[in-house]
């Protein structure tokens, strides 16, 4: 939360209750100002989190239900990545 007191852009102190959407003293957008790289960082936590999900999921599923449906079924399991999977000839 420190970081939302300050401009990320040029460092001008916000007050704690600022609520507009651009900086009083550089004018940038704060709800914009480098939003690919926070969307990237939040794809990679979403990412990590279903990864965790799954291996929960996989060490609770002791009867193995999940992996004998997904057999049954011809698909993939759903905690291996893309990478490891080797494309059927």
């Amino acid at each position: 939360m420190k970081e939302d007191k300050f401009c990320p852009h040029c460092g001008g102190k916000l007050k704690l209750f600022y609520l507009k959407q651009t900086c009083p003293h550089c004018g940038v957008n704060l709800l914009t100002y480098n939003m690919e790289a926070r969307l990237e960082q939040d794809a990679q936590k979403a990412a990590a989190e279903v990864d965790a999900l799954w291996n929960r999921l996989r060490r609770l599923d002791k009867a193995r239900l999940i992996e004998k449906h997904y057999t049954k079924k011809g698909k993939p399991l759903p905690w291996e990545s893309a990478e490891e999977q080797t494309p059927e000839a």
